[in-house]
């Protein structure tokens, strides 16, 4: 720890008068349940939960955006 992390650790030590085991203890179980409580979703499993709605969708690959681009322009105007 650095100097400032041993600085806070003296002064929770001295306002509870727990040892600084005891305070380390109880970070230790309040961040494990912090940390049950935190979304755990990866990005794409929150990405394909999402309904994008009409013209939501990709028109095409990105290996050929150009293309895709091209042809939802034409589509568009052509209506």
């Amino acid at each position: 720890m650095d100097s400032e992390d041993e600085a806070r650790l003296e002064r929770i030590r001295r306002r509870t008068g727990w040892t600084v085991s005891d305070v380390l203890k109880e970070g230790v179980r309040l961040l494990e349940e912090s940390l049950a409580r935190a979304p755990t979703n990866a990005a794409f499993e929150v990405y394909s939960r999402l309904d994008l709605g009409p013209g939501g969708y990709a028109r095409g690959g990105a290996s050929r955006s150009r293309e895709a681009a091209r042809e939802a322009i034409l589509r568009k105007h052509k209506k």
